[in-house]
């Protein structure tokens, strides 16, 4: 019946490649994650938090938060240098774990319901409060001075961090509201309708700011289900083509596998049911992990300029959707290309509109990467739920001459239930 604040920062300075690159304060917001995990009150797993006079159950939400920052360095002398941040990246997410009795009473699982409404209340502002604290360290000089510059640098890249970590958590103060909410319920004991405590408890510890009327426009990611009925399902699969010779890829064994099912939609927003279980080194599926989300429907376009783009546009941008192949990257790439393709998935042929773009790597923090490149290429239709039918990440390197070395991820629409592509209207 806690919530738990989990923050991480982790920030890297370094000198601009030679490529241009714009300079930005970025906020990503990964989606929430949702799941609940059921014990024997009588033989605990070890992992369960653990539980604190009344309590029966625990909900834990892990509030993370990594920021990387880029730097042009100018070295004055041997012992002084000047350091102009030109560059920050922050990426929030979400964690939310509910520690369930087997076969819990109503008022259990109720009152835990509200703890999760609170830490998703706290979240989906955290993109303006991170920004509020980033945008402030955006084209901050500091000076350098000492006989080890590099741990002059070090040290007050540290001292960045501590800032950034404590000004955000003292504005998320989600832990203050959790334990109101429990005082209020008398940890669920108190018959009293949850809605009305969150609401009390969020009124007495963090009232909503005033807010300018904006324009809300749709969100993509809700549109991209929008045509389609509740237990539509695609199930997308991940796996690695390595270089056997000369322009000759072979598949490798299926790395992950990722499902999404349509639980609930609305004027509201919807509601989806994920599945992600990895695999073997034979591709056999583990164990899945799985959680729950609710996507609104409208969304404040001058929070977020991506909810402007088209949904083919922010899968082939945004990092955090690609592969590991995509860490490194300068944020900008080079033309898009475009054009038109027809995929056949199980015996269904999709018609599909593709984007190809080209990227560079930042050698400032990826120096293994120099002269190496990364097209992304992205094939999307919107007869399929989530619009992604397949992805192809590809990075290419030298070796020297005429050789290459050539790696792919692929990420492609396995198999769907509940829709027929190309039929949705």
């Amino acid at each position: 019946m806690r919530v738990w604040l989990m923050l991480m920062f982790m920030l890297v300075i370094g000198v601009p490649s030679v490529q241009s690159e714009q300079p930005q304060v970025e906020i990503v917001k990964m989606p929430a994650q949702l799941g609940t995990r059921y014990f024997d009150p009588k033989h605990p797993p070890p992992d369960r938090p653990p539980l604190m006079g009344p309590e029966e159950a625990v909900c834990v939400g892990d509030f993370l938060s990594d920021a990387s920052v880029g730097g042009q360095v100018m070295q004055i002398d041997a012992t002084h240098a000047k350091a102009r941040i030109h560059r920050i990246k922050v990426t929030l997410q979400l964690n939310i774990t509910i520690w369930m009795p087997n076969n819990p009473q109503q008022w259990t699982v109720e009152h835990e319901e509200g703890h999760r409404q609170i830490s998703e209340y706290y979240y989906r502002n955290a993109e303006v409060i991170a920004r509020r604290i980033a945008e402030p360290y955006f084209g901050k000089t500091i000076d350098l001075s000492g006989a080890d510059l590099r741990n002059a640098l070090s040290a007050a890249i540290d001292k960045i961090a501590e800032e950034i970590t404590n000004e955000y958590k003292r504005q998320m103060p989600v832990e203050t509201t959790q334990a109101r909410y429990d005082d209020i319920t008398e940890h669920s004991r108190k018959e009293i309708p949850v809605p009305d405590a969150v609401a009390q408890a969020l009124k007495e510890t963090y009232p909503e700011p005033a807010k300018d009327a904006v324009a809300l426009v749709d969100r993509p990611e809700y549109l991209a289900w929008k045509n389609f009925a509740p237990g539509a399902k695609v199930v997308y699969a991940a796996r690695y083509w390595n270089l056997a010779g000369l322009n000759d890829f072979v598949a490798g064994p299926i790395t992950s596998l990722k499902a999404y099912q349509l639980r609930v939609i609305n004027a509201e927003g919807v509601r989806l049911w994920f599945n992600y279980a990895p695999t073997d080194r034979y591709g056999r599926p583990m164990p899945p992990n799985e959680w729950e989300e609710t996507i609104a429907a409208k969304y404040d376009s001058n929070v977020d300029p991506l909810a402007n783009q088209p949904r083919s546009a922010q899968l082939l941008t945004i990092f955090h959707q690609a592969g590991n192949l995509a860490m490194g990257v300068q944020p900008n790439p080079g033309p898009i290309e475009t054009g038109e393709d027809t995929i056949e998935v199980n015996g269904a042929r999709i018609a599909t509109h593709w984007e190809s773009a080209t990227y560079e790597y930042d050698t400032s923090v990826w120096p293994t990467f120099k002269n190496c490149r990364l097209v992304i290429k992205l094939w999307t239709s919107d007869a399929v739920p989530t619009g992604l039918v397949r992805k192809t990440e590809e990075r290419t390197c030298p070796l020297g001459r005429d050789q290459l070395a050539r790696v792919m991820v692929e990420t492609y629409l396995q198999s769907f239930e509940g829709f027929t592509p190309g039929a949705s209207q």
